[in-house]
């Protein structure tokens, strides 16, 4: 299920612009649509303790927040989510850029445009390394949403992954996750941990704080892939 966010301070530019991505969509994938008219009833909402794999933001916003403050704040909060602009003022598209947004929508939008867009967009999401990690819990499959997972611990035989809202044990082994997660940028950064690297947020030579305000050891081998701006994960470059 593909959660879209559409924030968009118009209530009839929202019910358009919804109505349209409705007829591109239609028996391509499943989807569910939420309408916000600013940033900060957007960044107040999360769906099932996630948040929305793509939201639609138009850069002219009402209140406190203006679409580019509500981008950064995003960023922040949920990197695994992916942002088109909409806008009606083309010169914002380059400072758009610094918020790494998919694409940009300018006001009025064709169809041929949004449905262009859109395409690019779902080829580009399938071709994305897998979105969940797959685990027996009590002789059940249970799916993990990666974004969700700040770093998966080794503790004996047991892995506990931390995530948003609570710790899940299963067992596995950490090699095994290392290989598994490699694509999706998870870094063993020490022997007994496995991080996601979007969670950091402080980062030296032997340590890495990250969002949840977890400190974790980190390898001499792990903080220059960290650095290098050649690797995937290398956000920490000088």
């Amino acid at each position: 299920m593909l959660q879209i966010a559409v924030c968009d301070p118009s209530r009839t530019h929202r019910a358009a612009f919804c109505a349209a991505l409705e007829r591109l969509l239609f028996d391509t994938t499943e989807y569910a649509f939420s309408c916000f008219s600013s940033g900060e009833e957007l960044l107040s909402i999360r769906t099932g303790g996630a948040f929305f794999q793509l939201v639609f933001l138009e850069i002219h916003l009402g209140g406190s927040l203006s679409g580019l403050e509500t981008a950064a704040r995003l960023r922040c909060l949920f990197p695994e989510t992916d942002l088109i602009f909409l806008t009606d003022a083309a010169e914002y598209l380059t400072e758009g850029y610094r918020y790494h947004a998919f694409d940009f929508l300018v006001k009025p939008v064709s169809l041929a445009r949004l449905q262009d867009v859109v395409g690019r967009y779902l080829e580009e999401r399938r071709q994305r390394p897998a979105d969940f990690l797959n685990v027996r819990i009590q002789r059940c499959t249970v799916q993990l949403p990666l974004a969700q997972i700040y770093y998966l611990e080794s503790q004996r035989r047991k892995i506990v992954a931390h995530m948003w809202e609570s710790n899940v044990e299963f067992y596995d082994r950490l090699d095994h996750l290392e290989e598994l997660l490699a694509p999706s940028g998870f870094l063993r950064c020490h022997q007994s941990y496995l991080l996601n690297p979007r969670y950091i947020r402080q980062l030296n030579g032997t340590c890495a704080v990250l969002a949840d305000g977890s400190r974790l050891p980190v390898s001499r081998n792990c903080f220059r892939k960290l650095k290098d701006p050649a690797c995937p994960q290398g956000r920490f470059a000088e």
